[in-house]
């Protein structure tokens, strides 16, 4: 009988074992899917964006983008039954919050865009993770673990080496590199402080509303930066330019921004914001096919680096796997 009841025992842990292992794969995978999603549609974007601002004004790119893309996420929580309401004492928050991610990162960036190359331009741009972790560290007291540390000193290693080729264009551009980095540090701040508050809305919800309130001041300054008139625009747009809009209105600017938001509120800042590294890799090999550059060693080892610094962040799934798996190996010897 005792025999019997180890026997059972040992099966049951078995099975346990197997189904913890199983949810930690499939937890591994539901991370990785908005990263893949992100890497792919924001680093596909950045010769886009050049394509845009080479034939439109920075701030009439984004104040003819925005609208539509805000517009097409509140349709999309509308269908799925969301309650598009925002109760009255959050309005100050998301107010921040578009004003910080929206309208600081958005409208600041596309200027440092137009003087600067594409790809140049991604990596600047997604120094944004250390800002985040920065920041983080002090507004949200989130304490950077030897693992944290390690994705970070990885993945800046990615980006100093494509970077550092690049100290000379920098030079020579201060204004662009100025404007790009400027937006990073406005977006790391928006990034920490939307996963400190967190406000209880429906994703789709919060992410239209924060792209529509925080279009509003880039349209209102889009006419001081361009006397052209919107028609007159609009009518002299080459195909790639309109290619360049559409991109950011369905792609980059509603599945991308749903699949950001979604993980800042749900990962803690480190995580969240170390799972953007992949874009700048993409950034600069979509300008290589877009813009016919030829990538180099540099650009080889950055992706190793990144993808290596990606993986130690979001591996500690798998060592939870191994602990519960030590746990039940301990019960059933026992």
């Amino acid at each position: 009988m005792l025999g019997c009841a180890r026997g059972a025992r040992a099966e049951h842990n078995r099975r346990m074992i197997k189904s913890a292992s199983a949810a930690a794969t499939h937890s591994l995978a539901r991370s990785m899917a908005p990263v893949a999603v992100l890497a792919l549609v924001w680093g596909c974007n950045w010769p886009m964006l050049k394509i845009g601002v080479n034939e439109l004004a920075p701030l009439t790119f984004r104040a003819i983008t925005l609208p539509f893309a805000a517009l097409g996420m509140l349709a999309v929580a509308s269908l799925t039954g969301d309650n598009l309401r925002i109760p009255r004492h959050l309005w100050g928050k998301i107010g921040v919050l578009a004003a910080l991610n929206i309208s600081g990162w958005n409208g600041i960036v596309l200027f440092g865009v137009q003087q600067l190359p594409a790809g140049r331009s991604v990596i600047l741009a997604f120094t944004m993770p250390i800002w985040a972790m920065l920041i983080a560290r002090f507004v949200l007291r989130e304490p950077l673990s030897p693992r944290k540390l390690l994705g970070l000193l990885l993945g800046t290693s990615g980006m100093a080496l494509l970077i550092g080729d690049e100290i000379r264009n920098i030079r020579e551009a201060p204004f662009g590199a100025v404007m790009v980095l400027t937006a990073a540090i406005v977006w790391a701040l928006g990034t920490v402080l939307l996963n400190k508050w967190r406000p209880a809305l429906p994703q789709n919800t919060l992410s239209g509303w924060m792209m529509l309130l925080g279009w509003l001041p880039l349209a209102v300054m889009a006419p001081l930066f361009d006397a052209q008139p919107l028609t007159q625009t609009l009518s002299s747009l080459s195909a790639g330019g309109w290619v360049a809009v559409l991109y950011n209105v369905f792609l980059a600017g509603t599945i991308a921004h749903w699949a950001w938001f979604r993980m800042v509120r749900t990962l803690p800042v480190a995580v969240s914001s170390l799972s953007s590294l992949p874009v700048p890799i993409v950034g600069v090999f979509a300008g290589i096919v877009v813009l016919h550059e030829r990538p180099g060693l540099n650009e080889w080892l950055a992706l190793a680096l990144v993808v290596l610094a990606l993986l130690t962040v979001l591996l500690p799934v798998r060592a939870s796997r191994r602990s519960t798996a030590a746990s039940f190996a301990r019960d059933d010897s026992g």
